[in-house]
């Protein structure tokens, strides 16, 4: 799972409201955990799901082995994919995340990495959230 992700300047972890792309429009949700890739056609169907692309620059995993977080950089053109749960009236965003690869699990020490793709709507970064944590460099 994503532990951390970089926006701009900007250092963003759960828990608080991240800025992205929804139907072509710009919103902003509150980062409140991670749905599986595995599991996005119950997202969909059963949950009314919606994805969403989540323009970063960078990510970072915690390591399972130190606690230490593992950064890499979004390439250009992707975004890290995104997943809005309706949550009963209270909408919140969910990182999607896969398996992580054998090379991947050997460097970031983590079986889960975000997913990243071309975007649905638009990679154009936006400002971090006026609640956006720490400077990221």
């Amino acid at each position: 799972m994503c532990a951390v992700l970089g926006i701009k300047t900007r250092i963003i972890r759960p828990g608080k409201p991240v800025r992205l792309w929804r139907a072509g429009v710009q919103a902003e949700f509150v980062w409140a955990g991670f749905a599986r890739k595995e599991t996005l056609a119950w997202w969909k169907k059963k949950q009314n799901g919606e994805l969403v692309d989540v323009p970063a620059n960078r990510f970072a995993e915690r390591s399972d082995r130190d606690g230490q977080l593992r950064w890499d950089d979004v390439p250009a053109g992707l975004v890290v994919r995104g997943l809005i749960d309706p949550n009963g009236g209270k909408p919140l965003l969910k990182i999607v995340t896969r398996a992580s690869t054998a090379e991947e699990l050997e460097r970031f020490e983590h079986p889960r990495m975000p997913l990243l793709e071309p975007p649905l709507f638009s990679a154009e970064m936006l400002e971090p959230a006026e609640e956006a944590q720490g400077e990221l460099f």
